[in-house]
């Protein structure tokens, strides 16, 4: 009896002795797999923090460009409810927005470019027979043409000192009206995406005022302009205000504010509706307040 309970005890042992052995080689084995997917691991952390370094040195410049088309056309034959029964009526709108960046760590360099036109074209038919016929080119609505390009170098993660060069005229008549301000000062950028302000206390604006009998001049003065770029899921928006706040008493004043917006919805590949929107006070140019609105198609890329 003693012999079989040894015998007993001595199969207990070999058994757990060779399951321990079996549990300890698990061990080493999935030790070895965790080291080796740490060693994985560790080389795609240095493959991120290479393509991050790239392109936090400026790898190149960051693009985009978006645009809105806007065109309609309206005829009427002998429709005596309308005050010019026999008309037609034509309209083309056309806006761009477009950007290039290139932004490291010690520097910055942001360039932006707004272009808006506009054309309608009206004929009308007369009683005796004679017609009011111009083309569509001819007749100018809207016409602005910002460009702005802003250079800095960061101070901390929400400030940083720039340098800021922004025309604002039109296309067809270039600098007649128009404003040409060079400036330094800071940068602010807030804790929200694509949102950037501008503060230059030290300004110089020259105005091209292009009206008659009142002459060109110019001043010292404040900058300030923000612009907030942003794309969802179908849809975009753009938004650029910029003020001039001088120093010294012209006439006419030069303060100035302008406030542009372009909103677009995607609908197919692209393609979808576009909204374009502006405000503008400026007295050397009216002493009115300017504004002007356009809905159209819109293609942004």
């Amino acid at each position: 009896m003693k012999k079989f309970i040894l015998l007993l005890i001595t199969v207990f042992a070999y058994v757990g002795f060779v399951h321990g052995q079996t549990l300890d080689a698990d061990l080493k084995a999935k030790q070895a797999e965790i080291a080796a997917a740490q060693e994985a691991l560790d080389v795609l952390v240095e493959e991120e923090a290479a393509i991050a370094a790239s392109i936090e040195t400026g790898a190149g410049w960051i693009t985009g460009y978006g645009g809105t088309l806007g065109f309609d056309f309206n005829k009427s034959n002998g429709w005596v409810n309308n005050p010019n029964p026999n008309a037609s009526s034509s309209s083309l709108h056309f806006g761009l927005t477009g950007f290039a960046n290139n932004i490291t760590e010690s520097f910055f360099w942001r360039n932006k470019g707004i272009l808006t036109k506009s054309w309608q074209d009206i004929d009308l038919s007369n009683a005796d027979g004679t017609v009011d016929d111009d083309g569509l080119f001819d007749n100018g609505t809207v016409d602005i043409l910002n460009v702005s390009s802003l250079a800095g170098k960061p101070i901390s993660d929400f400030i940083a000192v720039s340098a800021l060069g922004e025309l604002n005229t039109s296309l067809g008549n270039f600098l007649n009206p128009g404003t040409l301000d060079i400036g330094l000062g800071i940068t602010l950028t807030p804790d929200i995406d694509d949102l950037i302000v501008v503060i230059h206390p030290l300004n110089y604006r020259y105005a091209f005022t292009g009206r008659d009998a009142v002459e060109s001049t110019g001043s010292v003065g404040a900058k300030l302009r923000a612009d907030y770029t942003h794309d969802w899921d179908g849809y975009a928006f753009s938004s650029t205000l910029t003020s001039f706040i001088p120093y010294q008493s012209n006439d006419p004043n030069l303060f100035e504010y302008t406030w542009l917006n372009t909103l677009s919805f995607d609908l197919w590949k692209g393609i979808g509706v576009g909204i374009t929107a502006g405000i503008r006070k400026a007295e050397f140019e009216s002493a009115d307040t300017q504004s002007f609105y356009s809905v159209g198609l819109s293609y942004g890329f």
